[in-house]
Protein backbone atom coordinates (compact mmCIF):
# COMPACT_ATOMS: atom_id res chain seq x y z
CA UNK A 1 0.00 0.00 0.00
CA UNK A 2 2.75 2.82 1.07
CA UNK A 3 4.58 1.35 -1.64
CA UNK A 4 2.81 3.57 -4.32
CA UNK A 5 3.17 6.38 -2.54
CA UNK A 6 6.34 8.64 -3.43
CA UNK A 7 8.48 8.86 -1.04
CA UNK A 8 8.35 12.36 -0.18
CA UNK A 9 4.92 12.33 -0.21
CA UNK A 10 5.43 9.72 2.55
CA UNK A 11 7.69 11.39 5.00
CA UNK A 12 5.22 14.70 4.75
CA UNK A 13 2.39 12.18 5.61
CA UNK A 14 4.78 10.82 8.90
CA UNK A 15 6.08 14.44 10.12
CA UNK A 16 2.09 15.13 10.00
CA UNK A 17 1.02 12.19 11.66
CA UNK A 18 3.64 12.90 14.44
CA UNK A 19 2.64 16.80 14.39
CA UNK A 20 -0.54 15.30 15.56
CA UNK A 21 0.06 14.83 19.20
CA UNK A 22 1.30 17.53 19.21
CA UNK A 23 -1.18 19.68 18.25
CA UNK A 24 -4.03 17.57 20.45
CA UNK A 25 -1.90 18.21 23.48
CA UNK A 26 -1.43 21.93 22.66
CA UNK A 27 -5.13 22.21 22.18
CA UNK A 28 -6.13 20.71 25.21
CA UNK A 29 -4.08 22.51 27.05
CA UNK A 30 -5.35 25.88 25.59
CA UNK A 31 -8.81 24.59 27.16
CA UNK A 32 -7.40 23.52 30.00
CA UNK A 33 -6.23 27.20 30.61
CA UNK A 34 -9.36 28.75 29.51
CA UNK A 35 -10.92 26.62 31.71
CA UNK A 36 -8.59 27.76 34.63
CA UNK A 37 -9.08 31.79 33.81
CA UNK A 38 -12.77 31.39 33.23
CA UNK A 39 -12.86 30.00 36.91
CA UNK A 40 -10.72 32.98 37.94
CA UNK A 41 -12.44 35.37 36.53
CA UNK A 42 -15.92 34.39 38.32
CA UNK A 43 -14.00 34.01 41.08
CA UNK A 44 -12.59 37.99 40.93
CA UNK A 45 -16.16 39.12 39.89
CA UNK A 46 -17.90 37.19 43.48
CA UNK A 47 -14.82 38.55 45.53
CA UNK A 48 -15.87 41.95 43.38
CA UNK A 49 -19.92 41.60 44.12
CA UNK A 50 -19.27 40.42 47.62
CA UNK A 51 -17.00 43.33 48.18
CA UNK A 52 -19.76 45.81 46.95
CA UNK A 53 -22.48 44.42 48.60
CA UNK A 54 -20.96 44.61 51.90
CA UNK A 55 -19.70 47.95 51.30
CA UNK A 56 -23.41 48.64 49.90
CA UNK A 57 -24.31 47.31 53.39
CA UNK A 58 -21.69 49.33 55.18
CA UNK A 59 -23.69 52.47 53.42
CA UNK A 60 -27.03 51.36 54.39
CA UNK A 61 -26.30 50.80 58.25
CA UNK A 62 -24.54 54.29 58.09
CA UNK A 63 -27.54 56.13 56.55
CA UNK A 64 -29.72 54.06 59.10
CA UNK A 65 -27.89 55.09 62.02
CA UNK A 66 -27.53 58.87 60.88
CA UNK A 67 -30.93 59.20 60.70
CA UNK A 68 -32.32 56.57 63.60
CA UNK A 69 -33.21 59.68 65.76
CA UNK A 70 -34.58 62.03 62.99
CA UNK A 71 -37.74 63.79 64.35
CA UNK A 72 -41.00 63.07 62.35
CA UNK A 73 -42.31 66.43 62.77
CA UNK A 74 -39.21 68.23 61.21
CA UNK A 75 -40.91 69.49 57.95
CA UNK A 76 -43.75 71.18 60.43
CA UNK A 77 -41.39 72.58 63.06
CA UNK A 78 -38.58 73.68 60.59
CA UNK A 79 -39.95 74.32 56.87
CA UNK A 80 -43.69 75.29 57.29
CA UNK A 81 -42.59 78.21 60.09
CA UNK A 82 -40.29 79.59 58.28
CA UNK A 83 -41.13 83.29 57.39
CA UNK A 84 -40.44 84.86 54.01
CA UNK A 85 -39.07 88.04 52.57
CA UNK A 86 -38.90 89.68 55.93
CA UNK A 87 -36.48 92.83 54.21
CA UNK A 88 -39.91 93.05 52.41
CA UNK A 89 -42.29 93.05 55.40
CA UNK A 90 -40.22 95.64 57.12
CA UNK A 91 -40.46 98.07 54.55
CA UNK A 92 -44.28 97.52 53.72
CA UNK A 93 -44.43 97.79 57.52
CA UNK A 94 -42.82 101.18 57.52
CA UNK A 95 -44.52 102.48 55.21
CA UNK A 96 -47.80 101.44 56.35
CA UNK A 97 -46.99 102.73 59.91
CA UNK A 98 -45.60 106.25 58.64
CA UNK A 99 -48.31 108.80 58.49
CA UNK A 100 -46.88 110.75 56.71
CA UNK A 101 -48.08 108.22 53.63
CA UNK A 102 -51.60 107.81 53.01
CA UNK A 103 -53.08 104.36 54.04
CA UNK A 104 -52.62 101.75 50.57
CA UNK A 105 -55.15 98.79 50.72
CA UNK A 106 -52.14 97.57 48.21
CA UNK A 107 -49.89 97.41 51.06
CA UNK A 108 -52.36 96.20 53.44
CA UNK A 109 -53.09 93.50 51.18
CA UNK A 110 -49.42 92.15 50.26
CA UNK A 111 -48.75 92.51 54.47
CA UNK A 112 -51.80 90.67 55.23
CA UNK A 113 -50.46 87.80 52.44
CA UNK A 114 -47.05 87.90 53.84
CA UNK A 115 -47.46 87.52 57.68
CA UNK A 116 -51.06 85.68 57.78
CA UNK A 117 -49.55 82.43 56.26
CA UNK A 118 -50.21 82.87 52.81
CA UNK A 119 -46.67 82.94 51.73
CA UNK A 120 -45.39 80.29 54.30
CA UNK A 121 -44.76 76.30 53.10
CA UNK A 122 -47.67 73.88 53.43
CA UNK A 123 -46.80 70.33 52.45
CA UNK A 124 -49.30 67.51 51.50
CA UNK A 125 -48.56 64.02 51.97
CA UNK A 126 -49.07 61.31 49.60
CA UNK A 127 -49.34 57.61 49.94
CA UNK A 128 -46.87 56.48 52.88
CA UNK A 129 -44.66 53.35 51.51
CA UNK A 130 -42.81 50.83 53.83
CA UNK A 131 -40.58 48.40 53.56
CA UNK A 132 -39.07 46.21 56.13
CA UNK A 133 -36.28 48.90 56.62
CA UNK A 134 -37.38 52.27 56.65
CA UNK A 135 -40.95 54.05 55.19
CA UNK A 136 -40.57 56.95 52.78
CA UNK A 137 -43.37 59.51 52.14
CA UNK A 138 -43.53 62.14 49.15
CA UNK A 139 -44.46 66.05 50.45
CA UNK A 140 -45.40 68.31 47.83
CA UNK A 141 -46.12 71.93 48.16
CA UNK A 142 -49.82 72.78 48.32
CA UNK A 143 -49.08 76.39 46.57
CA UNK A 144 -45.44 78.23 45.06
CA UNK A 145 -44.08 80.39 47.39
CA UNK A 146 -42.15 83.84 46.78
CA UNK A 147 -38.78 83.91 48.41
CA UNK A 148 -35.26 85.92 48.21
CA UNK A 149 -32.23 84.73 48.11
CA UNK A 150 -31.93 84.54 51.79
CA UNK A 151 -34.77 82.76 52.32
CA UNK A 152 -33.57 79.97 49.51
CA UNK A 153 -29.94 79.72 51.27
CA UNK A 154 -32.13 78.12 54.39
CA UNK A 155 -34.51 76.25 52.59
CA UNK A 156 -31.72 73.94 51.33
CA UNK A 157 -29.52 74.58 54.45
CA UNK A 158 -32.73 72.49 56.61
CA UNK A 159 -33.56 70.32 54.29
CA UNK A 160 -29.68 69.38 52.63
CA UNK A 161 -28.69 69.02 56.65
CA UNK A 162 -25.68 71.43 55.68
CA UNK A 163 -24.19 74.58 56.52
CA UNK A 164 -24.87 77.39 54.04
CA UNK A 165 -23.59 80.72 54.95
CA UNK A 166 -24.74 81.47 58.38
CA UNK A 167 -27.59 79.23 58.45
CA UNK A 168 -26.87 75.82 60.60
CA UNK A 169 -29.41 72.86 59.79
CA UNK A 170 -31.92 72.18 62.96
CA UNK A 171 -30.88 68.83 64.71
CA UNK A 172 -32.69 65.59 64.00
CA UNK A 173 -33.34 65.89 60.10
CA UNK A 174 -34.92 63.09 58.38
CA UNK A 175 -33.48 61.90 55.11
CA UNK A 176 -35.04 64.49 52.76
CA UNK A 177 -34.49 63.82 48.92
CA UNK A 178 -35.53 66.72 46.56
CA UNK A 179 -37.64 65.38 43.67
CA UNK A 180 -39.07 68.60 42.21
CA UNK A 181 -37.19 71.97 42.39
CA UNK A 182 -38.84 74.81 40.40
CA UNK A 183 -38.22 78.28 40.63
CA UNK A 184 -38.57 81.53 38.67
CA UNK A 185 -38.09 85.19 38.73
CA UNK A 186 -40.93 87.21 39.94
CA UNK A 187 -39.55 90.14 40.82
CA UNK A 188 -35.82 91.73 40.44
CA UNK A 189 -34.32 95.24 41.24
CA UNK A 190 -31.25 96.37 42.81
CA UNK A 191 -32.91 96.13 46.49
CA UNK A 192 -35.59 93.36 46.28
CA UNK A 193 -35.11 89.47 44.42
CA UNK A 194 -38.32 87.66 44.46
CA UNK A 195 -38.71 84.36 43.18
CA UNK A 196 -41.22 82.12 42.84
CA UNK A 197 -40.95 78.55 44.43
CA UNK A 198 -42.47 74.99 43.81
CA UNK A 199 -40.96 72.43 45.97
CA UNK A 200 -42.19 68.03 46.05
CA UNK A 201 -39.70 66.26 48.56
CA UNK A 202 -39.42 62.54 49.56
CA UNK A 203 -39.02 62.01 53.27
CA UNK A 204 -37.32 58.93 54.76
CA UNK A 205 -37.57 57.25 57.80
CA UNK A 206 -35.71 54.62 59.13
CA UNK A 207 -37.56 52.02 61.87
Amino acid sequence: MFGSIPQNRLLAYIALAGLLPVAAAWFLHTARMQAVNSVKTFEIQLEERAFNREKKQAGNMAIQTHFREADHFYIDKHLETLLFLEPEIESLKAVSDNPNFPQDENVKKRLDYLQGGGNNMAFTEGVVQSTPYFQEVAETLVHPVEVNLNDLKTILCRIEGVQIGSCVPPPHRPQLLILDFKIEKKNVSEKNQVFQLNLKLLKREFT
